[in-house]
């Protein structure tokens, strides 16, 4: 059901983008109205209650519904709707503003039960070339990032409630403690949120964007695609950015469990750290982004870290390179 929703809202967007190109020049919502502008739209069209945020380049709409979730514990078909109609909207702005818009994230929570959030990130430009058909829907629908967590916010906060509860401490001074050390912006993608009549937001950079995608498309193809499925047990995966001493590298965390049986460990090792390197190969490659030294492999099961070469990713495809040529592993580990 959540493929098929996103699928559809994709189609919708790009629907909408072709009929907004044909528009005049000036912006249907400028910067300076932005935020109440899509407030009004919100209202007007869908009968939805929003709040609405720019930091920097990101645009934030967060929606409080009612039945986020069905009797199954899984996104109803009414929350879905919802949540479409907000990537529609979303998308309409971006492509008809005059605010240097890159991203926008749409955060919806449960009314009822706001610690459990759905959170939809999308980068301006895939939803153009989508619109001109420069990408697949399939390959719009891998480009968006999407969640269902715990609101990160909720989590610490509680948590340190709980430490004031039982020292003790006074309701004054546990608001002031909250704000001065514990109410900042998240410094991380999996860290943004709405929380309390306040978002937990950041201008998102392209570099941790697609180092979020790598992730989410290793989650992708190691939990649907069949061959990897007899061979590997999906747990997690998580991609960052970062640099140190000038060295700017992707990050990707994971835990893959090899199964039993499956073929043996050195073939098993090869195949999954290719899968993963072919992922961030098509990336960076589809985004033409090159302004990254290293891509750093964490497996968490084994305590292993590897490492490839920025323009041994490029070339991984292209080149058909071997992985245990350009892969720095362990002894033994190949």
């Amino acid at each position: 059901m959540a493929v098929k929703a996103v699928l559809a809202a994709c189609a919708s967007l790009s629907i909408a983008g072709a009929l907004l190109a044909t528009g005049g020049c000036m912006p249907t919502y400028p910067r300076e109205k932005l935020a109440d502008a899509v407030k009004d739209v919100c209202k007007i069209e869908y009968g939805m209650d929003v709040d609405v945020t720019l930091i920097g380049t990101t645009m934030g709409i967060y929606y409080p519904m009612k039945g986020l979730l069905d009797a199954g514990m899984g996104i109803s078909e009414e929350a879905w709707d919802n949540i479409s109609n907000l990537l529609l909207i979303a998308s309409r702005v971006g492509l008809s503003t005059d605010a240097d818009m890159m991203f926008y994230c749409v955060i919806a929570q449960d009314a009822r039960m706001p610690e459990l959030q759905v959170v939809i990130i999308k980068y301006v430009d895939d939803v153009k070339r989508a619109m001109y058909r420069n990408i697949s829907r399939s390959e719009a629908f891998k480009r968006t990032l999407f969640t269902i967590n715990l609101t990160p916010q909720a989590k610490k906060e509680r948590s340190i409630e709980k430490i004031f509860e039982n020292l003790g401490v006074e309701e004054s001074i546990r608001e002031k403690v909250m704000d001065e050390f514990f109410r900042s912006p998240p410094t991380k993608l999996s860290d943004v949120g709405y929380w309390r009549e306040n978002f937990y937001l950041k201008e998102i950079a392209m570099e941790e964007f697609l180092a979020a995608q790598i992730a989410n498309r290793v989650k992708i193809g190691f939990g649907a695609d069949k061959e990897l499925k007899k061979m590997f047990a999906y747990k997690s995966a998580e991609g960052l950015f970062g640099s140190d001493e000038g060295l700017r590298f992707f990050l990707i965390k994971y835990k893959i469990a090899d199964i039993a049986g499956a073929g043996e460990v050195t073939e098993l090792h090869k195949r999954k750290i290719g899968e993963i390197i072919r992922v961030a190969s098509k990336v960076v490659g589809g985004y033409k982004f090159e302004d990254f030294d290293v891509l750093l492999l964490e497996d968490q099961l084994e305590n292993v870290k590897l490492t490839v070469s920025g323009q041994d990713v490029r070339d991984f495809e292209k080149k058909r390179l071997s992985v245990e040529e350009i892969v720095r592993a362990p002894a033994g580990y190949f």
